[in-house]
């Protein structure tokens, strides 16, 4: 071949090598995945991230679907790539009770650190499980102690009873047709995280209820009512909220998401500086009267007694002599406490909601029963605290609330990272390595609950005899291991104490079938497209 054509050839030959490096290239940086462990093919840089996409686009916005097709397509042991993170889906309940419970090689998921830590950066959803973490959990261990729950119980009660004043109300003007709940529900549970010196959100919405409706509205199956904006604080929560749903959505470096939903939002610093000004304030107020002298605190049930969490820690810092919270610490965990508090409880009354229409018979025992040891009449006296947390005396109630919980799927995966190697269903699965759990799943299996587990059935919970059983089936509304939500118990109390108020005032009836679907989508929890509820006012003689 001559010199000539060589030359000729030689942009050809350029191309091809290019073409070889570049294909190389690009295989070297396709992720890859743990050897030994199913998967679907990986075809680009971004792992399975362009799938999950493609099924959210398909119109299924409930993203937990989509990691369910994977156990079910590769069996209890599979993973999938987000770009490139290994992400180890394991669906087996022995080997998660074998890590969650027994085991010491997990700890909470960086993911779930990155989101959490950019509102609460020393709250415990946002640290590892160090030092710092077992000292916030002790602090803040007796908040879900009886006798503080107890005092809680009467703020919670006004709360349930603010909503259905304003459920009342919206009846008296809308008859039995539908309308939505979601905004009440949140609000009527935000209401109870602050300390009660705040004006209530529901009882201000209610009070804002036009005395009619245009005539335009009569013939309409969903009416949206008018209702003025939330209180200042609230909104600001709500906010707060919104901005870690957004990061924990955003596939980018921590660092970048908090720029784009936190540093060029000037409505995210409002809505910061109005929530830490307001707990900094109520921080200063318990310590400050915590030093005064205890001639001073004789006979005031306030100092002696908390009445919110920021007193307690403040009582127990000065009189047990636990080391003080950083002002920024203390700020952090009351965060989480108002913010995951009100997400997580008001998003299972949302589902409920949903569910007690699909039950008339079980709705109606739980009315009788409600009434039989409550009495019928709706007053504003808060329910007894010792029959309420007793599931011997309102079996129903538990059953309700324990299978709404279950149905919800509210947390429907519990994510982890391992600290540390581990062999998981025979196969190695290195340090760093992320784990999820499908909890949601794993609590509606057909070889635990039968042929109708994904169903509400509240008397599942029941034994022959109809009394509460607690050992029915496995469900794990709220985790489970070390890292489980703290916070479980008030939110049982919470959904106790509304579910009983509801039921003693209202028949849910089927909404407007535009309105009645089960779909959901997921932020930080699984909540339902549509929340709404058609209600009926039950006698009060």
């Amino acid at each position: 071949m001559s010199k000539e054509h060589l030359e000729q050839l030689r942009p050809l030959f350029a191309g091809l090598c290019l073409v070889a490096v570049s294909r190389l290239c690009y295989k070297f940086a396709l992720p890859k995945p743990l050897p030994n462990i199913p998967h679907d093919p990986v075809t680009n840089i971004l792992g399975h991230v362009l799938d999950l996409a493609r099924f959210s686009r398909g119109g299924e916005k409930d993203g937990a679907k989509w990691f369910d097709s994977m156990t079910a397509k590769h069996g209890p042991l599979c993973q999938v790539l987000i770009g490139h993170t290994r992400l180890v889906i394991i669906a087996d309940m022995a080997e998660v009770e074998r890590l969650l419970l027994r085991g010491k090689s997990t700890d909470q998921s960086r993911w779930v650190r990155e989101s959490f830590g950019t509102v609460i950066p020393t709250g415990q959803l946002a640290l590892p499980t160090n030092d710092m973490w077992r000292r916030h959990r002790q602090l803040m261990g007796p908040s879900m102690s009886r006798r503080y729950l107890e005092r809680m119980s009467v703020r919670i009660s006004a709360g349930a009873n603010s909503l259905v004043r304003l459920w009342i109300r919206k009846v008296e003007l809308v008859g039995s047709k539908t309308f939505s709940a979601e905004q009440d529900l949140k609000l009527a549970v935000m209401d109870v995280m602050p300390s009660g010196d705040l004006p209530s959100s529901v009882d201000i919405a209610c009070a804002s209820l036009p005395t009619t409706l245009p005539p335009c509205y009569a013939d309409r199956e969903v009416v949206e009512i008018p209702q003025v904006a939330p209180p200042e604080l609230q909104n600001s929560i709500g906010n707060l909220m919104q901005s870690v749903e957004k990061l924990n959505s955003m596939l980018l470096p921590a660092c970048i998401s908090r720029f784009f939903v936190q540093t060029l939002s000037a409505s995210w610093r409002e809505s910061w500086r109005i929530v830490t000004s307001y707990i900094d304030s109520k921080i200063i107020e318990a310590r400050g009267r915590e030093i005064q002298p205890s001639e001073c605190k004789q006979g005031k049930e306030l100092v002696t007694d908390a009445n919110c969490v920021v007193e307690m820690i403040a009582q127990r810092e000065a009189r047990e002599g636990l080391e003080k919270f950083d002002a920024g610490e203390l700020r952090d965990e009351l965060v989480t406490f108002m913010v995951a508090g009100q997400d997580t409880t008001g998003v299972v009354l949302s589902w409920l909601v949903k569910f007690l229409p699909q039950d008339m018979e079980i709705q109606q025992k739980l009315h009788d029963e409600i009434c039989t040891v409550y009495g019928s009449v709706s007053d504003d006296e808060p329910l007894d605290f010792d029959i309420l947390t007793s599931a011997e005396k309102l079996p129903i109630l538990e059953a309700v609330v324990a299978e709404s919980l279950r149905c919800a799927r509210t947390v429907p995966n519990t994510m982890r990272e391992l600290i540390e190697d581990e062999v998981i269903l025979g196969r190695h699965v290195p340090k760093g390595t992320m784990l999820m759990f499908p909890v949601g799943t794993l609590s509606a299996q057909v070889s635990d609950w039968g042929s109708d587990a994904s169903f509400w059935r509240p008397n599942r919970w029941l034994k022959a005899d109809g009394s509460f059983d607690a050992n029915a089936g496995p469900s794990f509304p709220f985790g489970i291991g070390q890292r489980a939500c703290p916070g479980q118990r008030l939110a049982m109390l919470e959904l106790r104490i509304f579910v009983a108020a509801l039921s003693r005032s209202f028949v849910f009836k089927p909404v407007a079938k535009p309105v009645a679907g089960h779909e959901a989508f997921i932020k930080i929890s699984r909540q339902p497209e549509h929340c709404y509820v058609s209600l009926e006012r039950r006698p009060t003689t």
